[in-house]
């Protein structure tokens, strides 16, 4: 009759446990509940801010083109707060002039156009010369985690539209 340690069944069950419950993500790394929405953010430097009262993109792939508005609000900075004794640190949001907004449109992998028109104060409306870009893919929760979209940055200043 061979011998049997007591603990031995219990140390490999609970070895055999720990090993399974760590695979498929690396060790301290969850991913959470957050995703990202395909789609294009812009920013209306502070030199242009007073030619635009709305933004409308329009995004144009293989013959195919989707348009959306663009809800423009003011832009902030982050104003450093420093930092207390106990490594406690603050920062404050403070407007810096600018215009920024984000319109959800069905970006995928793939080089796009996008054309814009932008509506002055006055109710003017400018056609802006439109760009090529790329869409970048982004996943909050970084690599191992689901939650991918594809977004493009803009940027509208007294040059024109250009990507970031």
């Amino acid at each position: 009759m061979p011998f049997r340690a007591p603990w031995l069944r219990s140390a490999v069950f609970g070895g055999t446990l720990l090993l399974a419950g760590g695979c498929g993500a690396p060790f301290g790394a969850g991913c959470t509940a957050v995703g990202a929405v395909d789609g294009v953010s812009t920013t209306v430097a502070a030199d242009s801010v007073r030619g635009v009262a709305a933004l409308e993109l329009e995004v144009c792939r293989e013959g195919r083109c989707t348009k959306a508005d663009v809800a423009l609000s003011a832009g902030t900075e982050s104003v450093d707060q420093g930092c207390d004794d106990d490594g406690i640190c603050a920062a404050s949001a403070s407007p810096d002039g600018t215009l920024v907004g984000f319109a959800p449109l069905d970006l995928s992998a793939g080089e796009v156009e996008i054309r814009a028109t932008a509506t002055g104060r006055d109710g003017q409306t400018r056609v802006l010369a439109p760009v090529r870009a790329t869409a970048e893919v982004v996943r909050p929760n970084g690599p191992q985690c689901p939650g991918e979209a594809h977004q493009l940055a803009l940027t509208l200043d007294s040059e024109g539209l250009s990507t970031r």
